[in-house]
């Protein structure tokens, strides 16, 4: 007994040991300082200056994560200055950053558009490194007034490792109007401040022990929890969209338009109009992720983006739109922004996404350049704001997807003989939506009808019985979505694609000599975030089995992760999908 205790009092001690050491364990680096002042001068011109202190803690960090320094900015319109560079060693020798450790390169995002080959990114490699060394860099962009451009900033405050200290600053004239939202605050320590200096308006915010960013999956691409500066000094969103509607109303489309008339000319339907164009755009104008603050809001013309076969985001809409108007489908362009900032806050920075939006056979259809999959807004209405050039809202109503999945089946000692049809939104699928309906189906003799905006796809597969000893295992076929691995906890949200309501319903059948051994299955959950229910009956030869899975929020927060995960993974587990027969 003494000997068990003492163990028991040794294994604690350990225990205690450990988790002191864990939580002694410094991350890889930490900020101890970073600021930036973003500054408006009254003639136009703009400087944007980043100072840095970071201490190195690991050699991941030395030697891969913090060892070079990457600096964009456009040399037509901006000058870079470095005001100084070096570390500090442990023993506090000062090691300057010499001049071969300063190169500038294209980048990586510009590579293979000859027309942004005149962009450039400073790598700067940071000398003397050691561990427990201090990194230290002071630089500026300046951005000349002949841009004529805003203050437009969407910054995210917080980096891949801890910040001790984070001071941002907005300088501009002091009779410039500005728009501003913080957002993500809630759990940390700011200090905002607002005042004149002279002919100068100046906004500050200074936050302290920011917390390294999470690398946790799935999350949203606008995260609302994490913290970030929304800044706009134009005078409203519609004027900053107007800036991008004067570039597109210069470009040359003569060539596109005539382009788009020539694929379509010997197709005889609209859709098939519709999808030469898009899956042209798409598939055959490669897409080059330049932001546009790197080229100063500039749009190149549609012509040459057609003959040039690469475009920004912006630039392949633009070309899209043009295209499908000289094919006679109505479509425009429309800028997609995260609906929990105000929009009075949102310049061109806050765009997450450019759309167009088109009509086919009398339906709204909204149409991403960068994939060929559906684009889900219509389903996002939630979370994003949808606006025209000309700076109106699009209303996109909070939306459900509704699948209902029925399928007849006959199972034998060889084989399941499965009769299905689905029922589905024809918006979430392409225009061009053979592919996407041959995965759900598995084959290609899905038969689909269109009913006022629903698909109806049904189809007949056989399925072979394996094991056939006295026992064997079916496995109830599924809509063939893509199951998220899961963490037990979860600090930031869960973006959810849509809300939906998915029922399934299997009618199913045995032959002669095949026994059920599955005990029926009865479960209902119902929370805040969705809904499940299963329900399993049996009578002689025949199965009816019933089940709903529902979501009902889009954004899963952490007070809610656990709430969601008891409905996804009562969802997943076997015992709902397996069925366990006996062959007498």
């Amino acid at each position: 007994m003494h000997t068990i205790n003492n163990k028991g009092i040794l294994l604690s001690i350990f225990l205690i040991i450990a988790l002191f050491c864990h939580a002694s364990v410094p991350s890889e680096a930490n900020f101890i300082r970073l600021e930036k002042t973003f500054k408006l001068n009254s003639d136009g011109s703009q400087e944007f200056r980043c100072n840095k202190i970071l201490k190195i803690h690991s050699h991941p960090a030395m030697n891969s994560t913090y060892g070079e320094t990457f600096i964009v900015y456009n040399p037509a319109y901006q000058k870079l200055i470095i005001h100084s560079s070096y570390t500090k060693m442990v023993d506090g020798t000062i090691v300057k950053t010499p001049d071969n450790a300063f190169n500038e390169v294209l980048p990586r995002y510009a590579s293979g558009a000859t027309a942004y080959n005149n962009l450039k990114e400073m790598v700067v490699t940071h000398t003397g490194l050691e561990l427990g060394a201090t990194i230290y860099l002071d630089y500026s962009i300046i951005t000349n007034s002949d841009r004529n451009q805003q203050l437009d900033i969407k910054e995210i405050l917080q980096e891949s490792s801890p910040i001790d200290e984070y001071k941002i600053t907005i300088v501009a004239p002091k009779d410039q109007h500005l728009f501003y939202q913080l957002t993500g605050l809630s759990s940390l320590k700011a200090i905002q401040k607002k005042h004149i200096e002279g002919d100068q308006k100046i906004i500050s915010c200074q936050l302290s022990n920011i917390p390294a960013a999470s690398q946790e999956l799935y999350q949203p691409e606008n995260n609302p929890m994490a913290p970030t500066l929304w800044l706009s000094g134009y005078p409203s969103f519609k004027d900053a969209l107007s800036n991008i509607k004067k570039e597109l109303s210069k470009v040359r489309a003569l060539e596109s338009e005539t382009f788009a008339q020539y694929i379509t000319e010997n197709l005889t339907d609209d859709k098939s109009k519709a999808i030469a164009i898009i899956d042209h755009v798409i598939n055959g104008i490669s897409l080059t992720p330049v932001p546009l603050d790197n080229v100063g809001n500039k749009v190149r013309e549609a012509d040459e983006v057609l003959r040039s076969a690469y475009g920004t985001e912006v630039e392949k809409a633009n070309l899209l739109a043009i295209m499908l108007r000289a094919a006679d489908f109505p479509s425009e362009i429309i800028a997609v922004t995260p609906k929990y900032v105000d929009v009075e806050n949102c310049g061109l920075k806050s765009v997450n996404e450019w759309l167009v939006k088109t009509s086919l056979n009398g339906k709204e259809r909204y149409i991403s350049v960068k994939t060929i999959s559906a684009s889900l807004i219509p389903f996002r209405g939630s979370i994003y704001r949808v606006s025209t050039l000309d700076g109106n809202i699009v209303d996109i109503p909070d939306r459900k997807v509704v699948l209902n999945c029925t399928y007849d089946i006959k199972i034998s000692t060889s084989q399941a003989d499965v009769k299905t049809k689905i029922e589905a939104d024809s918006q979430l699928f392409p225009i061009d939506f053979q592919a996407s309906v041959k995965q759900w189906a598995g084959s290609n003799n899905a038969e689909i009808t269109n009913n006022n905006g629903i698909f109806t796809i049904e189809f007949t597969t056989i399925n072979k019985i394996g094991n056939k000893d006295e026992y064997f295992i079916y496995k109830l076929p599924e809509i063939p979505f893509t199951s998220r691995v899961l963490n037990s906890k979860r600090n930031q949200p869960l973006e959810i694609p849509y809300l939906s309501d998915v029922f399934y319903d299997y009618s199913i059948s045995l032959s002669e000599g095949i026994k059920l051994q599955s005990l029926p299955r009865i479960k209902r959950i119902n929370n805040s975030v969705g809904t499940f229910e299963m329900e399993t009956k049996t009578q002689n030869s025949s199965i009816s089995i019933k089940k709903k899975y529902g979501i009902k929020k889009q954004l899963i927060y952490p007070n809610e992760y656990q709430l969601f995960r008891t409905l996804n993974n009562e969802n997943e587990v076997n015992q709902g999908k397996e069925l366990i027969f006996e062959i007498k």
